[in-house]
Parts: structure tokens; C-alpha cells; sequence
């Protein structure tokens, strides 16, 4: 009988232990928003921790706001997509390799603006008090920057840059052709707009160069995104510089003198052939009258 209720105590303990340590397990993703442009690629953490194998759980991704509310469905070791929102269906995955060692992240291709909200991942057959992690899907959308060209400034040309629709508000910036960042004109104009997504507004003045090639740089610094446009300002649309002006002063001034000295010189030619046919018109009168006086 002794033996008997020893075995029993040693198997409630072992059994303690062991459900003590599953219920350690616990469900993690992360706490901050995964923020994606139209389009990408994304990945939705959610890890269980100690690293445990879960090739043999029931795996789901839900979007609670949507029916069916299914977005990944794996059990018996297998995907089981027969109940996927069709919104999902072939979008996304889990990594197979990775569920041996606890890793449940999905991946999500062609993002979209519907997928904006909270995906679930939720382990519901793990002995644990945190089955679930919550993760949300932030879904932006960008346009590429124009710029314009808008007019002289005492010796340099002024640029506008300007991008539209942008869902999170971005950083503007002005690079030359050699990537170096110029001052801008002023701080860069923001505007939303009634769906709260921004628009920015950014000038600058530049100065004549070798190739006068400027660069209009919006970037979204959360996810490292960027877009860029550049431009080639022609030479004519520059304002002439002070040394030019002089030049084209002292070219005038030279131009309007050698323009009196040929007068000058034209005047007196004329002038001396004028002369030398009055001087020869008045000895053939004095020699006419000379012979009629004989």
C-alpha cells in the first residue's frame, strides 16, 4: 500500500512538473504595427516561447472583423485552407522548416488596402494562458514626387517638389547631383487630406552647375521606403550672373564704340571725296571762265 501511494505522489509530481512547464509556453508576436506599402510582401511575427515544436498544433490566423474570419489554417500537420477567407486564398504561408521550432510567422504577398487591421495568430489546443497574439497590418500607399520649375531668384532657380496620397507622413529632402543634401527653402508643407493621408510640399533654390541635375527624395524613415525623381534644369532658365552682366555691359560698350569710330572713318571718307570733286568742279569754272575772257 506504501509503494502504491508512492508511485502515486512521484506520478502527481512528475505530472505537476510537466504541466507547470507547458503552461509556461506562451503565444508572442509584436507589439508594434508592421507598416507596408500596396503591393509588398509581408511577414506577421508570432513565435512560441521557450522555443517549442509545434508541427503537431492546430496553427490559426484569424481576421476577427471579416467572415469567414480564417486567413491561414494549419492542423494534423498540414495546411487546411477549405476554410480560408477567400481574400487570402493563395497569399499566404506559413515556413514549414521553422514550425519545429516554434516559429508561426505568415507570410503575406500583394498586400492590399483591405488588408489593413488586426491578425490574430492563435494556438488553441496549447496548455498555456497566452494562446494568442494579436499583430497589426498598417497598409500605406505612396505617389512618386513631381517637381517643378518655378521661376529666377536673384542668381539661382527656384524648384517646387511635391508627392500626394501618402498614407503615413514622410520626410522630404533635396540631394544634388553628388547625393549631398541642400538647404531647403523653409521647413517642408504638410496637408491631409479628408482619408488623413498627407501631402508634402517642399522648395528649393540651386545655383547654376556642371550638370544642374537635382534629386527630390520622400522617404517613409518607419520602413525604409523612399522615392525619388530628378531633374535637369537647362541653362537658359538660369538668371545671368553679375559677371555675366558686366561682360555683356563692357561687349556693348565696345560694340557702340567701334560702331562711332567706323561712322568716324566713313564720314571723313566721305567727306574727303566730297571735297575733291568740289576742288576739281571749281578749277574746270575758273579755267571755262579764263578761256571766255580771251
Amino acid at each position: 500500500m506504501k509503494s502504491s501511494s508512492w508511485y502515486f505522489l512521484v506520478w502527481c509530481i512528475g505530472f505537476s512538473l510537466i504541466t507547470t512547464g507547458l503552461s509556461q509556453l506562451q503565444v508572442v508576436g509584436q507589439k508594434e504595427p508592421i507598416i507596408a506599402l500596396l503591393g509588398d510582401d509581408v511577414i506577421l511575427p508570432c513565435f512560441l516561447r521557450p522555443s517549442t515544436s509545434v508541427v503537431d498544433q492546430t496553427v490559426e490566423w484569424q481576421r476577427r472583423d471579416l467572415t469567414p474570419k480564417e486567413v491561414h489554417y494549419y492542423s494534423d500537420r498540414r495546411d487546411n485552407l477549405d476554410i480560408q477567407n477567400p481574400v487570402y486564398r493563395g497569399r499566404t504561408r506559413l515556413f514549414e522548416e521553422e514550425l519545429k521550432k516554434g516559429n508561426m510567422s505568415l507570410k503575406l504577398t500583394g498586400v492590399k488596402h483591405t488588408d489593413n487591421g488586426f491578425f490574430t495568430c492563435f494556438v488553441p489546443k496549447l496548455i498555456s494562458t497566452v494562446k494568442t497574439s494579436v499583430i497589426q497590418l498598417i497598409v500605406g500607399a505612396v505617389s512618386q514626387p513631381v517637381i517643378s520649375i518655378m521661376g529666377p531668384k536673384d542668381y539661382g532657380v527656384i524648384l517646387k517638389c511635391e508627392a500626394e496620397a501618402w498614407r503615413f507622413k514622410p520626410e522630404m529632402t533635396w540631394l544634388d547631383s553628388d547625393g549631398t543634401i541642400l538647404p531647403a527653402d523653409g521647413p517642408t508643407e504638410t496637408e491631409t487630406d479628408s482619408e488623413g493621408r498627407y501631402t508634402v510640399r517642399g522648395h528649393v533654390t540651386i545655383q547654376k552647375t556642371d550638370n544642374n541635375r537635382v534629386t527630390c527624395r520622400v522617404q517613409l524613415q518607419q520602413i525604409n521606403h523612399k522615392m525619388e525623381t530628378d531633374i535637369h534644369v537647362p541653362d537658359g532658365v538660369f538668371p545671368w550672373s553679375r559677371g555675366q552682366k558686366a561682360g555683356l555691359i563692357i561687349g556693348l560698350l565696345v560694340l557702340l564704340a567701334v560702331a562711332v569710330l567706323v561712322g568716324l572713318y566713313m564720314w571723313r571718307k566721305r567727306a574727303l571725296s566730297m571735297l575733291g570733286k568740289w576742288t576739281v568742279l571749281c578749277g574746270v569754272t575758273l579755267w571755262v571762265n579764263c578761256l571766255t575772257q580771251r
